[in-house]
């Protein structure tokens, strides 16, 4: 099972140097859910990673633009967002997996800024920072910080239908779906009505981090175990 990585340039851990850094959280849920995580960077050609995984997870990260139409390779939005924007290598590199993947109607899970990235490539828009409406809502966190709050799952969601979410899950973004893609629906929302889960064929993506909540083996496991079913 391939997991992408974040890419830090010399600001967390080392001035300087570049790392490729993850989570051992996604890796553990991961295990636990009988895969074999491969951990994956934008140095590992896209040819390599179809090769190599049966699935993809494409983990959290840095900030993205509101929208990829039309002004794609645009790096202006990098100094309005409300964080630190993610690397463009890496956004690049995650947005050639997602089609490589697609096409071959092979399983992407998308965890957070995986999720919004998936958005934006097949056609959706962000609000890119949830403190600037003008109405507070939930608490969503963002940065270096988490926050817990409910969850509503659609009952005829393929993926979620007929699972009772645990009471809180565990959400850490300033961003978040505004339109969503053409051709997914939303599937789960946060209390103020924040999409928290889209849905597409052999494309899921979550909002929050269910790796580091009591929705883990859930997600997780449900998401490997249909993998193996559809032999995708």
């Amino acid at each position: 099972m391939g997991v992408t990585v974040s890419l830090d340039r010399g600001r967390r851990f080392r001035a300087g140097s570049d790392y490729w850094y993850l989570n051992r959280k996604y890796s553990e849920a991961l295990l636990r859910a009988g895969a074999t995580p491969v951990l994956l960077c934008p140095d590992t050609p896209i040819e390599s990673v179809v090769n190599l995984c049966t699935g993809l997870v494409l983990t959290g990260g840095g900030d993205l633009p509101s929208s990829f139409a039309g002004s794609a390779d645009d790096s202006a939005w990098t100094a309005a967002v409300p964080g630190e924007a993610e690397s463009l290598e890496r956004i690049e590199w995650e947005r050639g997996l997602l089609d490589a993947f697609a096409r071959q109607g092979r399983s992407v899970l998308g965890v957070c800024f995986g999720m919004q990235l998936m958005n934006l490539h097949f056609g959706g828009t962000l609000e890119t920072d949830l403190r600037a409406r003008s109405q507070p809502g939930t608490d969503h966190g963002g940065g270096e910080k988490a926050a817990l709050h409910a969850l509503r799952v659609s009952p005829s969601s393929a993926f979620f239908g007929g699972w009772v979410p645990p009471p809180t899950v565990s959400s850490s973004h300033r961003q978040a779906v505004a339109s969503v893609a053409p051709g997914f629906a939303a599937s789960a929302w946060a209390e103020d009505g924040v999409v928290e889960a889209i849905e597409k064929g052999s494309l899921l993506g979550v909002e929050w981090h269910p790796e580091t909540d009591a929705s883990a083996d859930f997600v997780y496991g449900r998401w490997v175990a249909e993998l193996r079913r559809s032999g995708r």
